[in-house]
């Protein structure tokens, strides 16, 4: 295992990859994130454990989204069996994801105890939505805005370390905290373009935003412009998801030469 350093407009490059890719299959992309979004919405209903099944299963979807970008580059359909591919062996299940899945539930729970003692607390959050007129008077309030900026910054190194272990451990078959220290390790090797991709995504949400105000602003139909919002955000999300793959495969040199089927091929100079 070998890590790659590249050049810092790669957080570009990888941006447009995503696009690329979900362009060739916008439908099965934003099918499949679609899928993920009604399951998880339906898995939270259930009582207590909704939102820690949602949360621990979450290495495996960043997984499936990997897998439908290398569908997509060579010229596969993408279709929802991608979402079950990595769990295919019981082997994979046991000694793969239910220890990612569990550390990544772990790394969670202690953010947010965390920006509980550290930030506003929760009573505070919650006299401020309470208190608010609507929710954009809620999200200005200091108490929110403070406790935001603190979840953030606790996030940030979560990332890091989970950013290519799902990857790290299915295909190449790394042990779990070898991958958590080889993804930590990637990402700061390679933090100006991780730094640039996260801007260049955060601009890309924000000018999606700002087109949808303006087309509401101009469109005699509100309904209209929250249909076009919500397909743009739809198409924009899966595009984020369809470009993990490359920010993976771009910073780790490839096991060998020829790829096989349980390993990713070496995505440098893809378009």
């Amino acid at each position: 295992m070998k890590l790659r350093s590249v050049p810092a407009r790669m957080g570009l490059t990888w941006m447009g990859h995503g696009l690329r890719a979900c362009a060739r299959q916008p439908m099965g992309f934003i099918g499949l994130l679609g899928m993920v979004a009604c399951a998880a919405m339906v898995t939270l209903g259930l009582p207590v454990l909704g939102p820690f099944v949602v949360i621990a299963v979450m290495p495996v979807i960043w997984m499936a989204f990997m897998l439908a970008s290398r569908r997509a580059i060579e010229g596969q359909r993408v279709t929802p069996s991608v979402l079950i591919e990595p769990l295919r062996a019981q082997e994979d299940i046991t000694k793969v994801w239910m220890p990612l899945g569990g550390a990544y539930l772990l790394s969670v729970l202690l953010i947010k105890m965390l920006a509980d003692l550290l930030g506003p607390g929760p009573e505070v959050l919650a006299d401020a939505f309470e208190s608010a007129k609507d929710l954009s008077e809620a999200l200005n309030a200091p108490a929110v805005q403070t406790d935001l900026l603190w979840r953030l910054a606790l996030t940030m190194p979560v990332s890091l370390l989970f950013w290519h272990t799902p990857a790290l451990v299915f295909w190449a078959r790394v042990p779990l905290l070898k991958s958590l220290f080889f993804s930590a390790m990637a990402c700061w090797h390679n933090i100006g373009a991780f730094i640039l991709y996260g801007l260049s995504w955060t601009a890309a949400v924000a000018a999606l935003g700002l087109a949808g105000e303006l087309f509401r602003m101009a469109s005699p139909e509100p309904i209209l412009s929250n249909i076009l919002m919500a397909i743009g955000g739809l198409w924009l999300a899966s595009a984020f998801y369809a470009s993990l793959y490359f920010t993976v495969v771009d910073c780790f040199e490839p096991a060998s030469p020829t790829p096989t089927t349980d390993a990713p091929p070496d995505a440098a100079g893809e378009a």
